[in-house]
């Protein structure tokens, strides 16, 4: 064909490359850089607040944490049995991770939250970046790879809920879960809020803020357990929703929420709560609550 390249192909697109090399898109996020197939892997750039935000309360909630342990490890030196030899070791050389924070995202899609969270969290232990689907946990796999945190990442391909409900089952708890999915986070949340460990941190979105600013209340109601109304308050009023939603399941196990940041931003809501468990100041619950009828 005249006017045509010979390693060009009569669509005008270099010879050799295939549908998949065309959708394919490098992304630079932080210190971060994925690859996505747009076709394939869902990646939202709106979002990127979102994840700047959350790796922020992710290095505070890291240093609090591991200034708590010290504190344990403190108040233990010096009590030894009249009988017990004393160590004359040097300082320990194990990496600081060790005692690092555990993370499950339930919904990781190309892995770019996780990565990020390796790469710019410090004291992260490990992470797990899940998704059920094939596409993305091949996706998250390859950026793993590419981003070289596979001593800190690990790809899963498994339903969400029933992947935190086996990792409760087996004992296994995080001390960070991260619930970002489409719409409304409700069916994540029963298992979400067993996985965290006893001072947890639980970090929400909600992207359905029609349903919870009172466009559909009838629907809010079958989400969240609560009736949205239209007022001028609403992005309070669906941020209340939400945690009031995220407090009821915790409730269930005989566990409760401390809200540390709620945000309304863009089209979503952010929830960051901690996770305690005391079945006596679940009660309180009910005090903080109302019915509007």
């Amino acid at each position: 064909m005249e006017g045509v390249s010979n390693n060009m192909n009569e669509e005008g697109n270099e010879q050799g490359d295939t549908i998949d090399d065309i959708n394919r898109t490098t992304i630079k996020e932080g210190r971060v850089e994925v690859i996505v197939e747009s076709s394939k892997v869902f990646y939202n750039p709106v979002q990127e607040f979102n994840r700047d935000l959350s790796i922020l309360v992710l290095i505070i909630y890291a240093q609090e944490l591991q200034q708590t342990k010290n504190l344990k490890k403190r108040s233990h030196v010096g009590t030894f049995k009249r009988d017990e030899p004393r160590s004359v070791a040097g300082p320990s050389n194990t990496n600081s991770n060790d005692d690092g924070i555990t993370i499950f995202e339930a919904l990781s899609a190309s892995g770019l939250r996780s990565i990020r969270f390796a790469l710019e969290v410090p004291g992260v232990k490990h992470i797990v970046a899940n998704d059920i689907s094939v596409s993305a946990v091949t996706a998250i796999e390859a950026n793993i790879k590419h981003n070289r945190v596979g001593h800190l990442v690990q790809a899963s391909h498994s339903d969400a809920a029933l992947s935190m409900f086996l990792y409760k089952t087996d004992g296994n708890y995080f001390d960070v879960v991260d619930l970002d999915p489409y719409g409304c986070p409700s069916r994540f949340l029963d298992s979400a809020v067993q996985v965290v460990k006893d001072g947890g941190l639980l970090m929400v979105t909600c992207t359905d803020m029609a349903v919870l600013a009172g466009n559909s209340p009838e629907t809010c109601y079958l989400k969240y357990g609560a009736t949205s109304l239209r007022t001028y308050a609403c992005h309070e009023m669906s941020l209340r929703i939400a945690l009031q939603c995220v407090a009821s399941h915790a409730n269930r196990y005989g566990r409760y929420i401390v809200p540390m940041l709620c945000i309304s931003a863009d089209f979503y809501i952010r929830l960051f709560v901690k996770i305690f468990t005391s079945p006596a100041i679940c009660k309180e619950t009910t005090r903080l609550s109302s019915l509007l009828l």
